[in-house]
């Protein structure tokens, strides 16, 4: 097997030894340390591709095609570009910091940490996959887990809130199907066999504009779901709010840029006429998502509920980022999902710690927090601030990128886009100023409230140390980004 075939399935099977393990031995802690291990062997597989990956190549790099089910022609395909090769990291991180900070996690953790890593696997899979039926198996894999985190370690609404998410994303991604079907239908009639390779179908299928026109919906439908897109969002929020901390990581920091990748690696580099056409819509409704979710966030009362209609705000940003069909955009967008994936878990993680020791996540039962909890109350407002944007920081360089590029296509847009910038800092400012700075809550010491323990210092630590690095040299993840976009845009730049 590659590399990649490794990184794709060590989660899987350290799930199952997890599992197994945990069932038969009394300390949950040893088991906790087994998931974590095990976990980091996916990042070290990541990090040892990332040196030898060659940032000027628009094409797959590690790629990996086995024969699977001839008669249908489908295959084991695997690879990576610049495009995914982000996600990648950002879902081999995620998972490895999740699964640390979730140490206080007693209820089953074996399991609990199991379907972590199935999650993982999951996940890589989608963002390494170029076979349709594979990418498809993928998809589907990672509602699954997710379904049961919510489920079992969620909140009081928890059935309410893992039965929606289930059935929006997986209605979704049965419409996103029909799409791909009729798709690898039409390859067939062209190349005179069958086949659901993805870069197959892209190099040498030509869709005609009126097929493209009927079936670019059905996958737009499917991915915005996932992004999430107003209207389509409102599953998010419940899932957000009844999820256990770790599944509010996951799920904001990885799970949603599903939807983009989704978005760009299939529907954009397959059906370029359907893009020029619906791109005004597209834009309309990546502005109407960030303008109307910044509102959203400001009127909530509950800190993870206001954390969760912000990425829909900051996810709004990506779909308009895309739509304007310029390599500012375009770049801002895809950068955006690596950023957002970093700085919402950060937040996810402060508000998870937060509940856990005052029993509390609403604005208005704090108060002066910042005097009993001064470290939660620092890496709240670090990842605060740098989810408004602040220059510095992982956040600004994507907004920046992405009105930059909106502005060059259509500037009033812009203008309209950027007063969620405005909304984006008053939600966050008035929280802090009503939840932790100001006369301290004497009732919350009923709850005996406790600091930032080790084991989540160290997430929030490296996630900070992310968030810095990349906001002071973009480069590192842009230059990256910048070549696959390039070939993209030009695919798409041929029929405009």
């Amino acid at each position: 097997m590659s590399a990649l075939s490794w990184m794709l399935f060590t989660p899987l099977l350290g799930g199952i030894i997890v599992y197994l393990f945990g069932r038969h031995k009394e300390s949950d802690k040893s088991v906790k340390w087994l998931a974590f291990v095990v976990s980091l062997i996916p990042l070290a597989i990541n990090l040892l591709l990332l040196t030898q990956f060659e940032w000027s190549m628009s094409q797959m790099q590690f790629y990996e095609e086995h024969t699977w089910i001839e008669v249908f022609g489908i295959g084991y395909a695997l690879g990576v570009d610049g495009l995914s090769m982000p996600l990648v990291l950002l879902t081999t991180i995620l998972t490895s910091l999740t699964i640390l900070m979730s140490f206080d996690e007693h209820n089953r953790s074996n399991t609990y940490m199991a379907l972590m890593l199935m999650m993982e696997t999951g996940l890589i899979g989608v963002f390494i996959s170029l076979d349709f039926f594979l990418f498809y198996l993928f998809w589907e894999l990672t509602l699954v887990p997710m379904f049961f985190l919510i489920m079992e370690w969620g909140g009081p609404r928890r059935r309410y809130a893992s039965l929606k998410f289930f059935i929006y994303t997986h209605i979704a991604s049965l419409v996103m199907l029909i799409g791909i079907i009729a798709m690898v239908f039409v390859a067939e009639n062209q190349l005179g066999y069958y086949t659901f390779n993805m870069l197959e179908i892209t190099e040498q299928v030509h869709f005609a504009a009126a097929f493209q026109y009927i079936i670019f919906p059905l996958l737009f439908f499917g991915f915005a779901v996932k992004i999430p897109i107003v209207p389509l969002h409102t599953w998010l929020p419940d899932a957000h709010v009844e999820a256990p901390t770790g599944g509010s990581v996951i799920l904001a920091g990885v799970m949603l840029k599903m939807g983009g990748y989704g978005l760009i690696r299939i529907a954009f580099t397959m059906m370029p006429e359907a893009v020029v056409k619906y791109a005004m819509p597209m834009i309309i409704l990546g502005v109407i998502s960030m303008v109307y979710g910044a509102f959203l966030a400001l009127a909530q009362d509950d800190l993870k509920k206001m954390i969760a209609y912000s990425s829909v705000s900051h996810m709004g940003s990506v779909l308009l980022g895309l739509a304007v069909l310029n390599s500012y955009g375009f770049d801002g967008a895809v950068f955006q999902m690596f950023a957002h994936g970093i700085i919402s878990a950060m937040m996810f993680m402060v508000c998870g710690i937060l509940q856990h020791s005052v029993q509390t996540r609403r604005i208005s039962q704090l108060g002066g927090v910042a005097k009993k909890l001064p470290i939660l109350t620092a890496f709240t407002v670090f990842s605060f601030v740098a989810s408004l944007g602040l220059p510095g920081l992982a956040g600004f360089i994507p907004e920046l990128n992405v009105f930059i590029g909106a502005f060059k296509a259509i500037p009033v847009i812009a203008l309209v886009a950027m007063c969620s910038m405005i909304i984006t800092a008053a939600y966050y400012l008035w929280a802090l100023q009503r939840a932790y700075f100001g006369k301290y809550n004497e009732r919350l010491d009923e709850h005996k409230p406790h600091d930032v323990r080790w084991f989540q210092a160290v997430p929030l630590g490296v996630l900070a140390a992310l968030i810095l690095i990349f906001g002071v040299y973009p480069a590192l993840i842009m230059d990256m980004i910048h070549t696959s976009s390039s070939y993209i845009l030009s695919i798409i730049g041929g029929v405009l």
